[in-house]
């Protein structure tokens, strides 16, 4: 079974959006672990109210709000031999679980993710998830591959063999479940399919240039030292952060989207 762990915080908003797209599954064969963060909204409440749609569905209460650590508690908590860290504002599309599942039984991994999507029709939108995605791409051609926030799926045997995220950081805490993966040699696949929706919230809610310039200064120790920053100032997490967001984007826009990232991949890699 696949467990599904989202760290969540003040999302009362976006949250349903995501267990919305739970209930939605075409593969049933999962379970759901919300770990909230001391949210002072009804996040908790909301989370809760899913039981009847999500039959393996479990609330976890955090003793205080820090991603690695939910992430951590959700961990312990889960049952699968699989777990699938999912940021509260992401959208998983209906056949998520199932693609999943496909690709552990053919291409038996340990540590991997998907391509993203972003979650509005803005073509500015567009180009950073297209670049995002060929990041996550040059980082294997590099051996710098990091498993990102919005989406890591990873062994459970894996997952303890790394001791889980390290609960003392207050930013890059995937990144550097990353690289402690690729130190013991675990390799690190990416599925060539776009399976959920990342949220850009951050990037208009703060500034893409600014965001932007902490995900380069953040970037340039891992790529010359192998290593990573603990902290960053300015860095928080929760939904009382952000504004409202835009309208998800459509079908078609998406088909056209995935077409043209797969032409790119395709023109990287030859």
């Amino acid at each position: 079974m696949l467990s599904i762990i989202i760290p969540a915080l003040n999302e009362e908003k976006l949250l349903p959006l995501l267990l919305n797209s739970l209930a939605r599954q075409t593969d049933k064969n999962f379970s759901v672990v919300v770990v909230d963060g001391q949210s002072k909204d009804k996040t908790v409440e909301i989370a809760r109210s899913y039981g009847s749609k999500l039959r393996n569905l479990q609330v976890v209460v955090s003793p205080k709000a820090s991603l690695p650590l939910q992430r951590n508690l959700g961990a312990k908590a889960s049952t699968g031999d699989w777990l699938a860290f999912v940021d509260a504002d992401s959208i998983l599309f209906p056949q998520f679980v199932q693609r999943i599942q496909s690709f552990i039984e053919t291409a038996h991994p340990q540590l991997f993710t998907t391509w993203c999507r972003p979650d509005s029709e803005e073509a500015g939108d567009a180009n950073i998830a297209l670049l995002y995605n060929m990041v996550l791409e040059m980082s294997i051609i590099l051996h710098r591959p990091f498993s990102p926030g919005p989406l890591t799926i990873v062994s459970r045997d894996v997952f303890a063999q790394l001791g889980g995220y390290d609960d003392t950081r207050g930013y890059n805490e995937d990144v550097d479940f990353s690289i402690r993966a690729h130190k013991k040699h675990i390799p690190f696949h990416i599925i060539h399919e776009t399976l959920y929706v990342w949220s850009l919230r951050r990037l208009r809610s703060h500034g893409t240039i600014k965001v932007a310039q902490q995900y380069i200064l953040s970037a340039l120790p891992v790529l010359f030292l192998n290593r990573s920053f603990k902290y960053m100032p300015g860095y928080a997490m929760g939904g009382q952060l952000y504004k409202k967001g835009k309208r998800l984007i459509g079908r078609a826009t998406l088909k056209k989207y995935e077409e043209k990232l797969k032409n790119l991949v395709k023109e990287f890699i030859e």
